[in-house]
């Protein structure tokens, strides 16, 4: 076999590869997500207050096995929700609908996923489907309630201090602000108008003045407007957002982890480029 086949092995290690690399790519997205950390902090809480009262007739198991009990079936559904999140969600507009597929999707495998759990622990079981679904239906309408209140939302713009940057070079609004591109000691404002000007001042201060608008830095030298954001086209290997203004601004490999997980990649842009 091995002289039929010689580069089999080296296939399978492209394969391999290839695979781990998506798997890395997926967890970021995953990690990256702004709800991740509230999925975390619930889940551990759901865990403790479920041991703690016994929940769904668990009352009547040892503490140490109601607590192995919750922490693999509530921390398996954390896992399945993260990951259903990370496929589902691009923009902040998608958690509403995200949440409410999988409140069904997620939780249809939890009449096997019971009693599989409970066989972990050496506990027979009889699960009526209708009602773990209808019970699990309450829990997801809760989760629903909290991802709806932690959900990303765009902040407000702050005021500007009279001697700011972005005050000098005539910007009162700074919504106005679609993009910023560092060149030498200047910064190169995009605005919603159309106008680009030049401004004599540090790129890390001018990002302060932006503080309170979502947006990301995508380049060492560029940061955008989460608002202002059309779309990506790809040049050669290396990737370029565009913005509504039509500037295009590039990614650099240490932040295409977050400009993925916004999925701005998988937007086709609008409007013509600059």
């Amino acid at each position: 076999m091995a002289t039929l086949f010689p580069d089999q092995p080296g296939r399978r290690g492209r394969r391999n590869r290839g695979f781990a690399k998506r798997a890395r790519k997926f967890a970021d997205r995953a990690l990256a997500l702004p709800g991740f950390a509230m999925l975390m902090l619930g889940g551990g809480a759901a865990i403790v207050l479920a041991t703690i009262m016994g929940a769904f007739g668990t009352v009547e198991m040892p503490l140490g096995e109601r607590l192995g009990f919750w922490s693999v079936l509530i921390g398996w559904n954390v896992v399945k929700w993260l990951a259903w999140f990370a496929w589902t969600i691009r923009t902040p507009q998608d958690w509403s609908r995200a949440a409410a597929i999988g409140a069904v999707v997620v939780n249809l495998p939890l009449p096997l996923e019971i009693p599989a759990t409970l066989w972990l622990f050496g506990i027979a079981s009889d699960i009526d489907p209708a009602r773990t679904w209808i019970e699990a239906g309450a829990i997801s309408a809760t989760l629903f309630a909290v991802l709806f209140f932690a959900r990303p939302r765009h902040a407000a713009p702050r005021a500007l201090a009279d001697d700011g940057i972005l005050f000098r070079a005539g910007v009162r609004d700074l919504t106005d602000v679609q993009a910023v591109t560092a060149e030498d000691h200047y910064c190169r404002l995009h605005l919603a108008g159309g106008a680009r000007p030049l401004v004599l001042a540090r790129f890390a201060d001018t990002l302060a003045e932006l503080a309170g608008i979502d947006g990301e830095r995508v380049h060492r030298g560029a940061w955008v407007a989460a608002a202002a954001v059309d779309g990506a086209v790809r040049e050669g290997r290396a990737w370029r957002l565009v913005t509504a203004g039509g500037a295009r601004l590039p990614v650099s490999a240490s932040y295409l982890a977050t400009v993925r997980a916004r999925g701005w990649l998988k937007i086709k842009p609008k409007v013509g480029v600059a």
